[in-house]
Parts: C-alpha cells; sequence; structure tokens
C-alpha cells in the first residue's frame, strides 16, 4: 500500500519538495529554433509545426534545434519506408545464393519494414524527450518569462513618448500644394510621359 502524501505546508516547513507538484519554470529563456538547411521542405514544414506546438506549450528553446532536426530527418526516412512499403507490399520475394550456387526465390518480409520499425522507436524516444507524449506532457518544464528591469521599462517608455512626439509634429507639418496658375498651363503641350508642360 502506497505511503500517505505529505501536505505541501508540511514540504515549506520542512524546505522539502514534493514529487507530485511540478517542478516549476525552468531558467532558460525561451527562444525559436531555426530548422537545419540539410532539410528536405517536407521536413522543414514539420520541424515548423513540432515548434508551433511547443512554443504554444512555452517549452521550446533554440537548443532545442538539433533534436528536432533529427526527429524531422527520422520522420522523412519513415515516410519513404512506408512509401515503399506501400508500393511492394509487406512480403516479397528475394533472391539469394543457395549452398550449390544456383539462384534460389525465398519470400522474406519487406527489409524497408525494420526501416519504418526503428525510425518510429526513435521518433518516440525524442517526442518523449520534448514532452510531446501524452505521458511525458507535464514532465517537460516551462521555459522562463522574460524578465524586464526597470531600466529595461524606462527605455521602453522614452522610445514611446519619442515615437508620439514624432506622429505629432508630422500630423501638424502641411505640406504646401504647389502654386500652380490655371494660365501656366498648355494644353496642347504633352510629355511623352503624359505629363502636361
Amino acid at each position: 500500500m502506497p505511503r500517505e502524501r505529505i501536505p505541501l505546508e508540511t514540504h515549506k516547513l520542512c524546505n522539502t519538495r514534493p514529487q507530485y507538484v511540478a517542478k516549476g519554470e525552468s531558467n532558460v529563456p525561451g527562444s525559436l529554433p531555426r530548422p537545419a538547411k540539410f532539410l528536405s521542405k517536407d521536413a522543414k514544414k514539420k520541424f515548423r509545426a513540432l515548434v508551433r506546438q511547443l512554443a504554444d506549450r512555452r517549452t521550446v528553446t533554440a537548443g532545442d534545434a538539433d533534436l528536432i532536426s533529427l526527429y524531422c530527418s527520422l520522420w522523412e526516412r519513415w515516410h519513404q519506408s512506408l512509401a515503399k512499403i506501400l508500393e511492394e507490399g509487406s512480403i516479397r520475394i528475394y533472391t539469394r545464393l543457395g549452398a550449390d550456387g544456383t539462384e534460389v526465390q525465398v519470400e522474406k518480409e519487406n527489409l524497408h519494414i525494420k526501416l519504418a520499425q526503428s525510425c518510429e522507436r526513435q521518433m518516440v524516444t525524442i517526442l518523449r524527450q520534448l514532452g510531446l507524449t501524452p505521458r511525458d506532457r507535464d514532465a517537460v518544464k516551462e521555459v522562463a518569462t522574460p524578465k524586464i528591469s526597470i531600466e529595461d521599462e524606462d527605455q521602453i517608455e522614452q522610445e514611446r513618448e519619442l515615437l508620439k512626439q514624432l506622429l505629432a509634429e508630422r500630423a501638424a507639418q502641411k505640406v504646401p500644394e504647389p502654386a500652380l496658375a490655371l494660365e501656366d498651363i498648355d494644353e496642347n503641350v504633352v510629355d511623352t510621359e503624359g505629363q502636361s508642360q
């Protein structure tokens, strides 16, 4: 029979941390990783979809780029293997040489099945590490929220005020319209670009 949980108040008094409570936020600030250059167009689409999903959960950093790129290259290899399995079938007839040197036809499982299964195992492992499986969803910490210092807030406020001031000055300035008298226009003379002179 399992032991009773120690109340959170007792943990605070003893300066301990319960195992059944989420560990909180990570110290690593969040940032969006860039896809590796060797990835194909489809793999880059998958990369961006995974990054979007992880960013919505606030669990992605630039350091995850290699792991996500590895997942995407495995994903692409897995798709190629599945296409070959669909094309050739699960069971294939392979030709090999017998003991006496004659060709013998042998019915065996398609070799692409083992490749697909290997990719699947590795992909599931990476999904676990990224926290994208139901069991591991809560095990991944959220990235740290960016903290703005007082100096940064002051600088942002100064820049806002300067922008407001510039916009007000631009609105106050009236662009003078060109002084043009109707007598100066000769309707018979037309410029080659369609402008009258």
